[in-house]
């Protein structure tokens, strides 16, 4: 009976660690503030027409990519394309002002708060498809059967960024689960600004984020990659609800 009691502490115990790696989704909130773009004198010319756009911006929050434009700056928002658009409007509403914060009289910031992201810019740079940097979120936890992850993602990677690219051109979104190993499942989403060509929303999943991920996040039980064109997320459980 001891041991009998034993094995039954062990299983539970186990059951308890599976629980946590399986709910291991990470958010969080990253600003870049690209200050080889320049800078911009208060009450300037260049501000006035942030500040414009971003109060168009606000206005045309939809589901999706939104955009503002004036002579010189260009703006952009994109949602999450699970999310409803209430909740679309308040994050980007909510993000325009810590980016302003974050990034004081910058002329090209970007914002990520898990849920949407706000980037700005010059027309030439932002239409450009610049892109200047990447980031990404990691879980510190490692799965257990790291190859059937790592094989399942590569199936995953391939259907979900083929689908963002050419099936759904309003929303370039995709989501999909794969199963794998011993009763776990791999939740994942893809999705790509909408002001992108097909092709290149193809090689931002693909090369760029999917890229960056083999190589900062190999075996991760959860993760998130992007850049100002796209993004990737992937969790043992389903993070949309969140």
């Amino acid at each position: 009976m001891e041991m009998k009691s034993i094995v039954l502490f062990l299983f539970i115990v186990q059951a308890i660690l599976n629980i946590v790696i399986l709910s291991e989704p990470l958010y969080a909130d990253i600003f870049r503030c690209k200050k080889d773009s320049g800078s911009f004198l208060a009450n300037s010319t260049y501000e006035n027409e942030l500040l414009t756009a971003f109060k168009t911006l606000s206005t045309l929050v939809k589901l999706g990519t939104d955009s503002a434009r004036t002579e010189q700056i260009y703006a952009t928002s994109v949602c999450a394309g699970y999310l409803k658009i209430e909740a679309c409007k308040s994050c980007v509403n909510n993000t325009i002002p810590l980016l302003l914060k974050s990034c004081p009289k910058i002329k090209q910031a970007f914002a990520w708060r898990s849920k949407c992201m706000v980037q700005y810019g010059p027309v030439r740079n932002v239409i450009a498809y610049d892109s200047w940097f990447f980031a990404h979120e990691t879980s510190n936890i490692k799965a257990k059967d790291i190859g059937g992850l790592e094989k399942t993602m590569i199936t995953l990677v391939e259907k979900l960024s083929q689908q963002a690219a050419y099936v759904d051109r309003n929303t370039k979104y995709a989501y999909g689960t794969m199963p794998f190993g011993s009763r776990q499942t791999l939740f994942m989403v893809m999705q790509c600004t909408t002001d992108i060509v097909p092709e290149d929303c193809l090689k931002c999943l693909q090369v760029r984020v999917y890229g960056e991920m083999k190589s900062c996040c190999s075996g991760a039980t959860a993760a998130a990659t992007l850049t100002n064109g796209c993004y990737m997320r992937y969790a043992h459980d389903d993070f949309r609800s969140r």
